[in-house]
């Protein structure tokens, strides 16, 4: 009767660990990374890019074949295939509550050829329509810097006709001005 309540009590306990146990298999974990020792999904709901500074935010989670689980934030530097490493939280067989969290301050490394890191900023670079936001954003940068190039020339066009005005008026006032002294001289006035 003992060893059947211990096995019911170890059968409810390992239950209860599978049903709190931290999941990243819901919708929101893409895939983009497996091999012999780990497996990396990226969170879908924390993903941000900005064309100005060319990177992208994202929260990943490698998954161990030891059981342990790293979640880790990265922002990813796309021009030179890099990535700042902030916060890491470690759990332990697959439990809810974080046995280590690390701080890298933002940490850079390069992503090494092959590896792990390199999927995920190539997984992102796809989610995030990297591409098309990076040249949409080139192209508006070239169309306002055309703009205010156009702007300028207008500018110095309309400075440039000022000037001449003021030149013509000053020409005109200078001629008025020698005539009226002819005339004076002619006349003794």
């Amino acid at each position: 009767m003992k060893k059947l309540l211990v096995l019911a009590a170890l059968v409810t306990t390992m239950t209860v660990s599978v049903a709190s146990a931290k999941e990243f298999n819901g919708d929101r974990w893409q895939w983009f990374y497996s091999n012999s020792d780990y497996t990396g999904k990226v969170d879908l709901n924390t993903l941000s890019y900005d064309p100005e500074t060319d990177t992208a935010t994202a929260w990943a989670v490698w998954v161990r074949t030891t059981g342990i689980q790293d979640l880790i934030s990265y922002k990813i530097h796309f021009s030179n295939n890099s990535l700042d490493v902030f916060d890491r939280n470690t759990y332990v067989n697959g439990s809810d509550a974080i046995k280590r969290n690390q701080n890298f301050n933002g940490q850079n490394h390069v992503a090494a050829p092959g590896m792990g890191d390199e999927a995920l900023i190539a997984s992102v670079k796809g989610l995030v329509g990297r591409d098309a936001k990076l040249a949409d954003y080139k192209k508006q940068q070239a169309n306002e810097a055309q703009a205010r190039a156009e702007a300028k020339a207008q500018q110095e066009k309309a400075q440039q006709e000022a000037r001449i005005a003021q030149q013509k008026e000053a020409e005109r006032k200078a001629k008025h001005e020698r005539n009226r002294s002819i005339i004076r001289g002619i006349f003794g006035i």
